[in-house]
């Protein structure tokens, strides 16, 4: 979900590594050392994610100064951004005490925790062959067809779009907690919790934290088309994007794997937080995105500047098309700066360009007063602390005290079979709390589904998604609902969005087994029904 600063090559580090070629030569030391050129093309390429080339000066060194320091470490470098942890680890333990300080011993460290992380993840080829997939063994593993699914869709969509596609595999590594994305990269958990951030594109590879790792799931496979097209947009430009162009461009494209350019737009809870930063004139300066929307200071700082960057991106898509945006990627690689760039191929000055994008905020139809009064965070990632996954997790979440106690022996009650009482007390903290409350309106409406009330359980849960279409608890409730009324269409189109977020539920992938069979659709038939046989029915 989030763009984080590349892990440039400061001069000071650069002269600071080279220099030991040249320490060589003075001393006259018996082993050769690798030229002071090769060394800085090599980091450069590296750092402008042209790993190709990286590689192949690496290999030809290790031929011509086999055992030198600097050959060790760019060798290392190679490996850990090809996957290849243990061989990095090899090539850095190699490096002498002496020379092992600063970047070296930097780059252990990080191998070292990645290479822990990943320790024992099953690896599997997308059967399109453009991404390989790496993900603990065990529930996971439901996750992986539709991850091809979505992604190789994306493959498809970004190459039409932006005239690029990936000749190696992209490696998808999918970890088992939102701590470990920390442990990979340079985010700290702070920032982890703090602004929800959950996937990362960097080193040569996508990684994103798995859904069960989080209470109500997030919608993942957007995330993992996101965090492509940051890959793609690397690639294309050198890595010479800036942040908030990457984050607008990943955002505009993360539903092109489902649907048509713009078509999908902004989540309410988003539109409400830019509807409210605009009649504020609170607008995040793209400046202040900088090093990393992920080191904003909250979850809706960080919404609020995705919002802007989608729609800064939706604008300039609707002037220019992507012939226009692929000529802006053009001019970037040749370390153009965005702003020029826009302004060459807009055919004005970037600043007009922002500003006619701010006046089509402001002309904006406005979220309605109730809308506004309204929970404006929206749906927030909510990381799982212990497997327990009783009727009553969330409850907290609840501000009323009163209304708690009555949701908790709702959820006792329904937990113990006894429905009809269990409506009465989630009717009483509705009552208290208001009625639009989403966590609680998704336990009564799944209340009444249990009771086979279709139609107020319909009721309950339909108002719910129309707020917030990633809400899965009533998203699933209002597809086994309309399954049992027998309409396909609506079912499929409820269950599939809970994959979307959250797809562990088994009630959700066996009943999809059952609407992709009637539908005749073997394919995806044969693929749910072996999640709902992994996951226990």
């Amino acid at each position: 979900m989030m763009r984080t600063p590349r892990r440039t090559w400061s001069r000071l580090a650069l002269l600071a590594l080279c220099g030991l070629v040249a320490v060589g030569v003075v001393a006259q030391r018996a082993v050769a050392r690798p030229a002071r050129a090769d060394m800085l093309a090599a980091l450069r390429a590296l750092e402008s994610w042209r790993f190709e080339e990286a590689r192949g000066i690496s290999e030809r060194l290790e031929r011509e100064a086999p055992g030198a320091p600097e050959t060790l470490y760019l060798a290392a470098e190679v490996a850990f951004t090809d996957g290849k942890y243990a061989r990095s680890l090899e090539q850095l333990a190699a490096i002498s005490a002496r020379d092992r300080a600063g970047p070296p011993e930097r780059l252990r460290m990080l191998v070292a925790s990645t290479e822990e992380v990943t320790r024992g993840f099953v690896e599997r080829k997308s059967t399109g062959g453009h991404f390989v997939f790496l993900y603990p063994p065990g529930k996971d593993e439901v996750l992986i067809d539709l991850a091809e699914e979505a992604l190789e869709a994306a493959h498809r969509a970004f190459e039409a779009d932006f005239g690029w596609r990936s000749v190696e595999p992209v490696r998808v590594e999918i970890l088992p907690r939102a701590r470990d994305l920390a442990r990979v990269s340079t985010l700290a958990e702070r920032e982890i919790e703090t602004t929800g951030t959950i996937a990362l594109c960097k080193y040569n590879k996508l990684m994103i934290v798995t859904p069960r790792a989080t209470l109500y799931g997030y919608p993942w496979l957007d995330t993992l088309a996101h965090e492509y097209a940051h890959f793609v947009v690397s690639r294309l430009t050198l890595d010479r994007a800036p942040v908030w162009l990457q984050e607008g461009l990943a955002k505009f494209e993360e539903t092109r794997w489902r649907a048509a350019p713009g078509a999908v737009g902004l989540a309410p809870h988003e539109t409400r937080l830019l509807a409210d930063a605009v009649a504020r004139r609170a607008l995040i300066g793209f400046e202040r995105m900088y090093p990393s929307i992920a080191k904003l200071p909250s979850a809706e700082a960080a919404a609020t500047a995705f919002a802007e960057v989608h729609t800064f991106v939706a604008w300039l898509h609707s002037r220019v098309g992507y012939e226009g945006i692929r000529s802006v990627l053009a001019r970037l690689r040749e370390r153009g700066t965005a702003e020029r760039a826009i302004a060459e191929v807009t055919g004005e000055p970037f600043a007009t360009s922002v500003l006619r994008w701010e006046q089509r905020l402001r002309e904006a139809p406005r979220p309605t007063e109730a809308e506004s009064a309204r929970r404006a965070h929206g749906p927030r990632v909510r990381l799982r602390r212990s497997d327990k996954d009783d009727d009553n997790v969330g409850l907290d979440a609840l501000p009323e005290e009163r209304a708690r106690r009555h949701a908790r022996l709702g959820g006792l009650l329904r937990a113990r079979g006894r429905h009809d009482a269990a409506v009465v007390e989630y009717e009483h903290a509705l009552a208290i709390t208001g009625a639009d409350d989403p966590w609680l309106g998704a336990k009564l409406a799944r209340t009444y589904l249990d009771l086979g009330r279709l139609d107020r359980a319909i009721a309950v849960a339909e108002p719910l998604v129309a707020r917030d279409p990633d809400d899965v608890g009533p998203r699933a409730t209002l597809g086994a609902a309309y399954l049992r009324r027998g309409d396909r269409a609506r079912a499929t189109a409820h269950l599939e969005a809970v994959l979307r977020v959250s797809p562990f539920d088994p009630d959700v992938r066996c009943g999809l087994v059952e609407v992709y069979t009637q539908a005749g659709d073997t394919v995806r038939a044969q693929r749910e029904q072996r999640a709902c046989t992994a996951l226990g029915r």
